[in-house]
């Protein structure tokens, strides 16, 4: 399935379907506008309907975590990075992603799953960005200009959020809210192994 503009998701006569600049209301196809169309995908297979089910879209695989040095907590410096996929005609030339990380939507909060995205907002600190460009149909690895430097394993017990977006033709819809924007992922687990085997 190929994936042409922002609208509404229509069958037209090119037999791939394709996305309008906007819905005629009678469900006719009014042509398309090519962009990118960036998913950070929950899981394989996730070609970018929102919203998901919550408890996908707060596991997020295409989000990773790397020791990029140190030797204990207080010297950790972490690498966030994510997968992002352009699934549209046109290539992304003008991409960003924002990294951002938060205790309240994190494994070790019995109520990360029921957060609204303006509680995960108020929460969140970035910790970076990054520029990408992304062809179109390929798949590629985003990673943070920046490093986290978490201080304890306290401090890690942390979720991960990323947002990516094209400056010009692909924006997100709804920021922080990763059940209802293809544009917003989490990983609210995602250091939960390391900081469980690491707890100094």
């Amino acid at each position: 399935m190929s994936h042409l503009g922002t609208g509404t998701h229509v069958t037209g006569s090119l037999g791939s379907g394709g996305r309008t600049d906007g819905d005629s209301g009678d469900g006719r196809y009014k042509g398309p506008t090519a962009t990118p169309f960036l998913v950070v995908a929950s899981a394989p297979g996730d070609i970018g309907g929102r919203p998901i089910p919550v408890d996908q879209a707060v596991t997020n695989q295409g989000i990773t975590v790397a020791i990029a040095s140190g030797l204990e907590w207080k010297h950790f410096q972490l690498q966030l990075s994510c997968l992002v996929t352009n699934l549209g005609v046109v290539g992304c030339a003008a991409g960003v992603a924002e990294f951002y990380i938060g205790r309240p939507f994190s494994i070790w909060n019995s109520g990360h799953e029921t957060l609204t995205p303006a509680q995960v907002k108020s929460s969140a600190v970035r910790i970076g960005y990054a520029p990408f460009q992304a062809p179109p149909g390929k798949t590629v690895t985003v990673v943070c200009k920046n490093l986290w430097k978490a201080g304890s394993s306290w401090g890690a017990q942390a979720g991960i959020l990323v947002q990516v977006y094209d400056l010009f033709t692909d924006h997100m819809t709804s920021p922080f809210d990763a059940v209802n924007d293809r544009h917003v992922a989490r990983n609210d687990q995602v250091l939960s192994p390391l900081v469980s085997i690491t707890h100094l």
